[in-house]
């Protein structure tokens, strides 16, 4: 990922579990999640909507607030199973839900190169733990430089769960 001024170049459009290292989940704040049918009825998918955020813009003086670039992308757990989710909201629905971190605790070889990933996202006011066979990031829209962690229903056209990549 490289930084230019007014513009953020994105090594790729689509991540994966591979590049779970690399990666951070931590104030990406989550739009929606559904559970989405393959055509054969066999699996299902497990999709969030989320805002997640590419670099952290340190202020430049006199400034004191971090700016941020963020785009709106459709996280994927392929072929997911054993899907448990607990949160509670505190004081009304008003705010998002917000990833704290993602976790991967295992990942074990089921087949030759078919392994089953062990998932927990810890968020703010909960939690989500399942098992998958794969996780991929679909980067809907080139990240956009803002004041906050978030983009605007606008600025975002709206929740999507959407797998075209920008």
């Amino acid at each position: 990922m490289t930084e230019q001024s007014d513009k953020f170049i994105l090594d790729k459009n689509i991540w994966t579990q591979d590049d779970f290292e690399i990666m951070g989940w931590h104030d990406a704040n989550v739009y929606g999640l559904t559970i989405e049918r393959s055509e054969d009825n066999w699996t299902a998918d497990f999709l969030l909507d989320i805002d997640y955020i590419f670099k952290w813009v340190h202020p430049i003086p006199p400034a004191q607030a971090f700016t941020f670039w963020v785009a709106p992308c459709t996280l994927i757990f392929r072929d997911c199973f054993d899907l448990h989710i607990d949160f509670r909201t505190y004081g009304g629905c008003l705010d998002l839900l917000e990833i704290a971190d993602l976790y991967l605790k295992s990942k074990t070889e089921q087949e030759k190169n078919m392994f089953v990933y062990e998932w927990t996202i810890e968020l703010q006011q909960g939690q989500i733990t399942l098992k998958s066979y794969g996780l991929e990031q679909i980067v809907r829209q080139q990240p956009k430089h803002v004041n906050g962690q978030v983009l605007t229903l606008n600025e975002r056209d709206g929740i999507n769960f959407g797998r075209k990549p920008c």
